[in-house]
């Protein structure tokens, strides 16, 4: 299967609201929220617009704290990353008015919580003191739990809610496979399985049993008698 990038949607959606968030004025809040299910291609957008955008892309992680998060930003700036909090964040702030740069946090849900709240006062510190552009996503339930944070809420201007995929993002995405996948089978996919992420698994199964029996394309009698579905039947 190639590795080829596919503007589906979902990507367009986000890809316009950073573009929105970057015309708003120096006084605005430019902060963004972006929220679905898995499998719906938010990594790889993010990991998309980082490079198209010179961003700084970071997955939330459980663990996290004021001071580890400070000195991820100051390794990721190429700026001194020892020393307290204070001095880190110090550091940060300074680096980000010389050069502005944009923050994305994949998978905010791990600091959506009570325990996390320190974390998110750094965010929301830089977004105040340095008007960069900051954009988390996570899980559906990402705009609910953002909800009770009304400090945090308040300065979100973008929402992006990534919807099941398209029957044409699934069209291109087959496109991308070493076979021709058949229009019967690209239907069962998009009425079964609207999910990228389980697509993808199930299409590299069915290219090597392909290989292994000399078809050069497959309709959903092949996939049937493949069993490349394995797995994923219980999901929908």
């Amino acid at each position: 299967m190639k590795e080829e990038f596919i503007q589906t949607q979902n990507y367009i959606k986000i890809y316009e609201s950073f573009q929105r968030l970057k015309e708003l004025p120096a006084t605005a809040p430019k902060m963004g929220l972006g929220f679905g299910n898995y499998g719906l291609g938010k990594t790889i957008s993010l990991e998309k617009l980082a490079n198209i955008e010179d961003a700084l892309l970071f997955r939330a992680v459980q663990t996290w704290t004021k001071t580890s998060i400070l000195r991820e930003l100051c390794m990721e700036l190429g700026i001194e990353a020892k020393g307290q909090s204070s001095e880190l964040y110090r550091r940060v702030i300074y680096s980000l008015l010389e050069e502005p740069r944009i923050l994305i946090i994949d998978e905010v849900d791990a600091i959506l919580k009570a325990s996390k709240n320190e974390v998110l006062e750094t965010f929301r510190d830089i977004l105040d003191e340095t008007g960069i552009i900051i954009f988390f996503v996570g899980m559906e339930e990402a705009n609910a739990k953002f909800k009770r944070y009304r400090h945090y809420y308040s300065r979100i201007v973008e929402f992006v809610e990534f919807k099941p995929i398209l029957k044409k993002d699934i069209e291109k995405f087959c496109e991308c496979a070493d076979i021709k996948i058949e229009d019967d089978l690209i239907g069962y996919f998009y009425n079964k399985h609207p999910n990228l992420r389980n697509i993808r698994v199930m299409l590299l199964r069915l290219e090597k049993y392909c290989e292994l029996n000399g078809y050069e394309s497959a309709n959903l009698k092949i996939f049937k008698d493949s069993g490349a579905d394995y797995g994923a039947r219980k999901q929908n």
